[in-house]
């Protein structure tokens, strides 16, 4: 990423496009902080895949769902740049390996800093996870509030989407996947959500 353009371009839109005045005192630095928050958070991720996974030997054979819950993400829809927040669960059926419990949550703010759609969100989240753990099966589950609907367009408020995608036991048995979403409804009651 280059720093430099993007604070230029962002200067350029805000007086040539916008013609807002860069020496009002609250606009001085405003291209340069919307640099900063683009190349740093934003959209640090953009081209990197997901490679911190902290696994340790099943040695006890748990063959349970384990659930990392309520992860809190943001994110950058690619449509209208506006970010969308929400909670991402991830629910897994170990095989040999288990994961290390803040990994997870990881794995959902590595994958959601770039711009895109939250289906492709959901999707990137799982597949990494199946590629590094194979476990029997996993379940991602995630609800966001975008701003492009709740600040403009729609201008709905309280309206989220949610998006979910499920590989082994848990498309095998559907039994599991009820399973799966009985204990995010339960981790949601538990933390107010």
């Amino acid at each position: 990423m280059d720093y430099t353009k993007v604070e230029s371009s962002c200067r350029n839109m805000l007086s040539d496009g916008l013609g807002l005045d860069l020496s009002d005192p609250n606009l001085k630095e405003t291209p340069k902080r919307i640099a900063r928050m683009y190349c740093e958070e934003f959209f640090c991720n953009v081209e990197k895949e997901f490679e911190d996974f902290k696994t340790f030997p099943n040695d006890e054979g748990y063959d349970q769902i384990v659930t990392s819950d309520c992860i809190h993400f943001v994110s950058m829809c690619s449509h209208h740049f506006l970010p969308f927040v929400g909670h991402a669960w991830v629910l897994y059926i170990p095989d040999k390996l288990l994961i290390g419990a803040s990994k997870m949550s990881r794995l959902v703010n590595h994958y959601a800093k770039r711009p895109q759609l939250q289906e492709n969100l959901t999707h990137q989240v799982i597949q990494a996870f199946n590629r590094a753990l194979n476990p029997k099966g996993v379940m991602v589950f995630m609800r966001a509030i975008h701003g492009c609907m709740n600040c403009r367009g729609v201008k709905q408020p309280a309206s989220g989407m949610c998006t979910s995608a499920v590989l082994g036991a848990f498309v095998d048995d559907p039994s599991m996947e009820l399973k799966g979403l009985e204990m995010i409804k339960i981790s949601t009651r538990a933390s107010d959500l």
